[in-house]
Protein backbone atom coordinates (compact mmCIF):
# COMPACT_ATOMS: atom_id res chain seq x y z
CA UNK A 1 0.00 0.00 0.00
CA UNK A 2 2.46 2.54 0.88
CA UNK A 3 4.43 1.69 -2.37
CA UNK A 4 1.51 2.42 -4.45
CA UNK A 5 0.90 5.59 -2.32
CA UNK A 6 4.48 6.76 -3.13
CA UNK A 7 3.64 5.65 -6.90
CA UNK A 8 0.55 8.01 -7.66
CA UNK A 9 1.95 11.33 -4.98
CA UNK A 10 3.52 12.53 -8.70
CA UNK A 11 -0.29 13.25 -9.78
CA UNK A 12 -0.88 16.17 -7.95
CA UNK A 13 2.02 17.85 -9.04
CA UNK A 14 0.85 16.92 -12.68
CA UNK A 15 -2.66 17.90 -11.87
CA UNK A 16 -1.36 21.29 -9.95
CA UNK A 17 0.81 22.05 -13.12
CA UNK A 18 -2.06 21.41 -16.09
CA UNK A 19 -3.93 23.33 -13.91
CA UNK A 20 -1.58 26.55 -13.76
CA UNK A 21 -1.00 26.05 -17.55
CA UNK A 22 -4.41 26.09 -18.13
CA UNK A 23 -4.44 29.12 -15.99
CA UNK A 24 -2.00 30.72 -18.05
CA UNK A 25 -3.94 30.10 -21.37
CA UNK A 26 -7.18 32.19 -19.86
CA UNK A 27 -4.57 35.08 -19.15
CA UNK A 28 -2.63 35.07 -22.15
CA UNK A 29 -6.17 35.08 -23.99
CA UNK A 30 -7.34 38.35 -22.37
CA UNK A 31 -3.89 39.69 -22.46
CA UNK A 32 -3.38 39.48 -26.10
CA UNK A 33 -6.63 41.19 -26.47
CA UNK A 34 -5.28 43.85 -24.11
CA UNK A 35 -2.02 44.77 -25.44
CA UNK A 36 -3.73 44.68 -29.14
CA UNK A 37 -6.18 46.84 -28.18
CA UNK A 38 -3.35 49.53 -26.75
CA UNK A 39 -0.84 48.99 -29.06
CA UNK A 40 -2.54 48.57 -32.35
CA UNK A 41 0.67 49.78 -34.25
CA UNK A 42 2.57 46.24 -33.25
CA UNK A 43 2.97 42.86 -34.09
CA UNK A 44 1.10 41.68 -31.12
CA UNK A 45 -2.15 39.50 -32.18
CA UNK A 46 -5.58 39.41 -30.00
CA UNK A 47 -6.62 35.05 -30.11
CA UNK A 48 -9.74 37.11 -29.42
CA UNK A 49 -9.61 38.25 -33.20
CA UNK A 50 -11.24 37.08 -36.02
CA UNK A 51 -7.48 35.50 -37.33
CA UNK A 52 -6.32 34.36 -33.50
CA UNK A 53 -10.37 32.62 -33.61
CA UNK A 54 -9.70 31.21 -37.06
CA UNK A 55 -6.07 30.29 -35.92
CA UNK A 56 -7.29 28.24 -32.92
CA UNK A 57 -10.18 26.39 -34.19
CA UNK A 58 -8.20 25.98 -37.42
CA UNK A 59 -4.67 24.74 -36.50
CA UNK A 60 -5.49 23.40 -32.91
CA UNK A 61 -5.09 19.63 -33.93
CA UNK A 62 -2.29 20.30 -36.24
CA UNK A 63 -0.46 21.94 -33.61
CA UNK A 64 -1.05 19.01 -30.67
CA UNK A 65 -0.40 16.26 -33.40
CA UNK A 66 3.69 16.68 -32.53
CA UNK A 67 6.40 13.64 -31.61
CA UNK A 68 6.22 14.22 -28.67
CA UNK A 69 2.81 13.11 -28.30
CA UNK A 70 3.79 10.13 -30.26
CA UNK A 71 6.85 9.93 -27.66
CA UNK A 72 4.27 9.66 -25.09
CA UNK A 73 2.37 7.26 -26.52
CA UNK A 74 4.92 4.83 -27.06
CA UNK A 75 6.79 5.78 -23.73
CA UNK A 76 3.67 4.40 -21.85
CA UNK A 77 2.97 1.44 -23.86
CA UNK A 78 6.77 0.46 -23.38
CA UNK A 79 6.62 0.72 -19.72
CA UNK A 80 3.32 -0.79 -19.48
CA UNK A 81 5.36 -3.98 -20.91
CA UNK A 82 8.27 -3.85 -18.99
CA UNK A 83 5.75 -3.70 -16.02
CA UNK A 84 3.34 -6.07 -16.68
CA UNK A 85 5.72 -9.15 -18.08
CA UNK A 86 8.16 -8.25 -14.80
CA UNK A 87 11.41 -7.72 -17.25
CA UNK A 88 12.67 -4.36 -14.40
CA UNK A 89 11.92 -6.73 -11.30
CA UNK A 90 13.61 -9.90 -12.50
CA UNK A 91 16.66 -7.66 -14.15
CA UNK A 92 17.17 -6.20 -10.32
CA UNK A 93 16.85 -9.09 -8.62
CA UNK A 94 19.59 -10.67 -10.47
CA UNK A 95 22.01 -7.79 -10.21
CA UNK A 96 21.14 -8.44 -6.52
CA UNK A 97 21.40 -11.52 -6.02
CA UNK A 98 23.05 -13.58 -9.22
CA UNK A 99 21.68 -14.91 -12.36
CA UNK A 100 22.14 -18.34 -10.91
CA UNK A 101 19.91 -17.30 -7.82
CA UNK A 102 16.24 -16.79 -10.74
CA UNK A 103 14.09 -19.81 -11.70
CA UNK A 104 14.95 -21.93 -14.32
CA UNK A 105 12.18 -20.49 -17.17
CA UNK A 106 13.03 -17.00 -15.85
CA UNK A 107 16.50 -17.86 -16.72
CA UNK A 108 15.50 -19.30 -20.37
CA UNK A 109 13.18 -16.06 -20.71
CA UNK A 110 16.35 -13.52 -19.44
CA UNK A 111 18.36 -14.90 -22.01
CA UNK A 112 15.41 -15.45 -24.90
CA UNK A 113 14.83 -11.75 -24.00
CA UNK A 114 18.25 -10.37 -24.24
CA UNK A 115 19.68 -12.22 -27.34
CA UNK A 116 16.53 -11.03 -28.72
CA UNK A 117 16.97 -7.30 -28.05
CA UNK A 118 20.79 -7.66 -29.06
CA UNK A 119 19.72 -8.49 -32.48
CA UNK A 120 17.49 -5.92 -33.09
CA UNK A 121 20.07 -3.82 -32.31
CA UNK A 122 22.53 -5.70 -34.52
CA UNK A 123 20.20 -4.75 -37.21
CA UNK A 124 19.74 -0.82 -36.46
CA UNK A 125 23.40 -1.04 -36.81
CA UNK A 126 23.79 -2.15 -40.09
CA UNK A 127 21.10 0.19 -41.19
CA UNK A 128 23.07 2.84 -39.60
CA UNK A 129 26.86 2.32 -39.59
CA UNK A 130 27.60 1.50 -43.06
CA UNK A 131 28.47 3.78 -45.51
CA UNK A 132 25.46 4.41 -47.59
CA UNK A 133 23.26 3.19 -45.13
CA UNK A 134 19.20 3.36 -45.34
CA UNK A 135 18.36 5.14 -42.43
CA UNK A 136 21.59 7.82 -43.02
CA UNK A 137 20.82 10.97 -44.19
CA UNK A 138 21.60 12.30 -47.63
CA UNK A 139 24.78 13.67 -46.54
CA UNK A 140 25.94 10.48 -44.68
CA UNK A 141 25.44 11.57 -41.24
CA UNK A 142 22.87 10.81 -38.18
CA UNK A 143 21.97 14.47 -37.69
CA UNK A 144 18.65 14.93 -39.81
CA UNK A 145 18.28 11.36 -40.87
CA UNK A 146 15.15 8.76 -40.82
CA UNK A 147 17.15 7.19 -37.70
CA UNK A 148 17.62 10.33 -35.61
CA UNK A 149 14.09 11.25 -35.98
CA UNK A 150 12.48 7.86 -35.07
CA UNK A 151 15.28 7.26 -32.14
CA UNK A 152 12.53 7.34 -29.62
CA UNK A 153 10.06 4.46 -30.99
CA UNK A 154 12.59 2.89 -31.74
CA UNK A 155 14.26 2.45 -28.29
CA UNK A 156 10.03 1.96 -27.10
CA UNK A 157 9.94 -0.74 -30.21
CA UNK A 158 13.24 -2.32 -28.80
CA UNK A 159 11.35 -2.00 -24.67
CA UNK A 160 8.30 -3.29 -25.80
CA UNK A 161 9.39 -6.43 -28.23
CA UNK A 162 11.75 -7.41 -25.45
CA UNK A 163 9.26 -7.48 -22.56
CA UNK A 164 6.65 -9.09 -24.45
CA UNK A 165 9.20 -12.30 -25.40
CA UNK A 166 10.06 -12.07 -21.75
CA UNK A 167 6.96 -12.43 -20.72
CA UNK A 168 5.80 -14.82 -22.56
CA UNK A 169 8.97 -17.24 -22.26
CA UNK A 170 8.60 -16.76 -18.22
CA UNK A 171 4.84 -16.90 -18.33
CA UNK A 172 4.24 -13.46 -16.91
CA UNK A 173 2.30 -13.01 -20.08
CA UNK A 174 -0.78 -15.08 -20.93
CA UNK A 175 -0.76 -15.32 -24.41
CA UNK A 176 -2.47 -12.58 -26.39
CA UNK A 177 -4.71 -11.29 -24.11
CA UNK A 178 -1.97 -11.28 -21.44
CA UNK A 179 0.76 -8.87 -24.24
CA UNK A 180 -2.32 -6.53 -24.57
CA UNK A 181 -3.48 -6.16 -20.79
CA UNK A 182 -0.29 -5.31 -20.13
CA UNK A 183 0.76 -2.52 -22.81
CA UNK A 184 -2.57 -1.17 -22.06
CA UNK A 185 -1.96 -1.35 -18.63
CA UNK A 186 -0.29 2.31 -17.86
CA UNK A 187 -3.24 4.81 -18.57
CA UNK A 188 -2.60 6.13 -14.82
CA UNK A 189 0.20 7.14 -15.95
CA UNK A 190 -0.46 8.01 -19.91
CA UNK A 191 -3.38 9.84 -19.09
CA UNK A 192 -2.03 12.57 -16.57
CA UNK A 193 0.80 13.50 -19.11
CA UNK A 194 -1.28 13.82 -21.56
CA UNK A 195 -3.29 16.31 -19.91
CA UNK A 196 -0.20 17.78 -19.04
CA UNK A 197 1.26 17.68 -22.53
CA UNK A 198 -2.38 19.31 -23.58
CA UNK A 199 -2.33 21.94 -21.71
CA UNK A 200 1.62 23.10 -22.32
CA UNK A 201 1.14 22.70 -26.12
CA UNK A 202 -1.82 24.73 -26.61
CA UNK A 203 0.15 27.68 -24.49
CA UNK A 204 3.24 27.83 -25.98
CA UNK A 205 1.96 27.52 -29.52
CA UNK A 206 -0.73 30.30 -28.52
CA UNK A 207 2.19 32.38 -26.84
CA UNK A 208 4.07 31.90 -30.24
CA UNK A 209 1.12 32.74 -32.41
CA UNK A 210 0.40 36.16 -29.98
CA UNK A 211 4.13 37.38 -29.96
CA UNK A 212 5.69 35.75 -32.94
CA UNK A 213 3.71 35.56 -35.67
CA UNK A 214 4.15 38.60 -38.45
Amino acid sequence: MKHRMRSLSWRPVVYRLSIGLALAQVVLIFLSWLLSAAMPQSSILSLLSARGIRWFFGYFVVEEASALLLWIILGAIAWGGIRGSNLLVTVIQCTKSGFSALPRRVKLALVTAGLFGILQIVFLLLLTVPPQAVLLSVTGTLSDSSFSASIIPCICFLLTTVSIVFGLISGTLQGIDGVCRALCSQHALLMPLLLLYVMGSMLVSSVYFVFFSY
